[in-house]
């Protein structure tokens, strides 16, 4: 029973045992079970003294309190422990009471997902999507020309990790510089199950991306490469998202004018593009053979990101593809709202 306090009828056995029954303490650990500190705790105390100090442990009651309050609300999710006890049980408890309690009933702090807003609008527009392509085919899916841009900075972007010794934290080999304002480029690409489309480098003295710019530098590529794709016999759609200078009406005019078809796409639905987990392969790639290099230079940024994006594999992009109907399944799952892609 290690050091748990005994009750008083437990010492009154313990102290019967020793008096009457002339039993050792070691005797009596043995009868009882008990340990030799509960023992000689009970000859010294007949009754146990009341605890000082904060409560141990939650009644149940308490605890259904706890979980329904921290699942309450996004403010409520985001409290420390402490302020948990503080608000809930006027701080009768201390924090590591409320965490212990909560890891008992399999909750931990751990880092929120980013994920884009979704009004009631938005996610019905989700949902209906979701459903109206659930049971669409790999050569359906394949017939969508993926689109989108990304933001791209030089060095590392994930957490980096080194091996060292307790104090060395402070060592130049265990440092990662840290830059107050990284290089970086836009870059616009593109795939359908034909294969890899067109990529773009967006130079930086064509300067921000708005419908103008779009319509001049991005959409005679997208034009050109499903003319292509149509004389080889493949029909493409595209799908691009709802930027303002996607959704702009002179660029709806632009496309109509072209000929060129366009999926009706749900706002704020990244996690239905499979080509952003392509950008996220290609900053892997980048941080893997250039992360180390300090400030590189324009012309070597533009140099690298092409070369990551002739890199991407295409049994990567083309595992992407194939998780559509997951991706509608969570949709569905989650009735137009947050999916883990």
């Amino acid at each position: 029973m290690g050091t748990t306090h005994l009750t008083a009828a437990d010492r009154a056995r313990v102290r019967t045992l020793s008096k009457d029954g002339h039993l050792s303490k070691p005797e009596i650990c043995r009868v009882t079970g008990y340990g030799l500190h509960q023992v000689k705790q009970a000859l010294r105390e007949a009754i146990p003294k009341p605890r000082s100090g904060r409560p141990t442990v939650l009644t149940p009651e308490q605890e259904e309190e706890l979980i329904q309050f921290v699942t309450a609300s996004k403010r409520n999710r985001r409290m420390s422990f402490l302020a948990l006890s503080t608000l809930l049980f006027d701080g009768q408890f201390g924090q590591y009471c409320i965490r212990s309690t909560l890891r008992r009933h399999g909750f931990s702090r751990y880092v929120a997902y980013r994920k884009p807003p979704i009004s009631e609008k938005n996610r019905r527009l989700r949902l209906q999507f979701a459903l109206d392509h659930a049971d669409w085919t790999t050569e359906q899916w394949a017939e969508i020309l993926w689109t989108d841009e990304t933001w791209i900075t030089h060095g590392r972007h994930r957490k980096t990790y080194v091996t060292r010794r307790k104090g060395e934290e402070l060592e130049e080999t265990c440092i990662v510089d840290r830059e107050q304002k990284k290089s970086g480029w836009m870059f616009w690409g593109s795939f359908s199950g034909y294969g890899k489309g067109p990529g773009l480098f967006w130079e930086k003295d064509w300067g921000s991306i708005n419908g103008e710019r779009y319509r001049e530098r991005t959409i005679p590529i997208i034009d050109g490469w499903i003319r292509l794709s149509a004389f080889n016999g493949q029909r493409l759609v595209l799908m691009q998202d709802g930027a303002p200078g996607h959704a702009a009406e002179e660029t709806q005019i632009d496309l109509d004018e072209r000929g060129i078809e366009r999926v009706t796409w749900p706002p704020y639905s990244p996690d239905l593009n499979p080509i952003e987990n392509c950008w996220n392969w290609m900053k892997d790639w980048l941080e893997a053979h250039y992360g180390d290099e300090p400030k590189p230079a324009y012309d070597k940024l533009r140099k690298w990101v092409n070369e990551a994006w002739e890199a991407l594999p295409e049994s990567f992009w083309q595992a992407q593809l194939d998780s559509m109907p997951d991706r509608m399944a969570a949709v569905i799952a989650a009735n137009g709202l947050h999916t883990k892609w």
